[in-house]
């Protein structure tokens, strides 16, 4: 299960390795530790796969989707999960 920290890697390279998945992709399950309110986690995901962040996101997060679940264990700012195309997003 591939795990991202954000004060360790940036924002930019998650959403690009992210983007890069293919619908076929066995790695499906995610984690992202260490949001700190940044913008635009796991925004245009285009893959079955699952991603849960363990903190507050800021604007946009998971916008764009088509298939993904984004599971936020934190608060959301605004535009979360703004023109999803489908998938799921739960904020706890």
């Amino acid at each position: 299960m591939p795990t991202y920290d954000l004060n360790t890697a940036p924002l930019r390279e998650l959403n690009r390795t992210l983007h890069a998945l293919r619908p076929d992709t066995n790695e499906t399950q995610w984690i992202v530790r260490c949001p700190e309110g940044r913008h635009a986690i796991a925004a245009g995901l285009d893959a079955p796969v699952s991603v849960e962040i363990e903190g507050n996101v800021g604007y946009y997060c998971a916008g764009m989707n088509k298939l993904a679940t984004v599971l936020v264990n934190g608060n959301a700012g605004v535009g979360v999960a703004e023109n999803m195309i489908s998938g799921l997003v739960h904020v706890r």
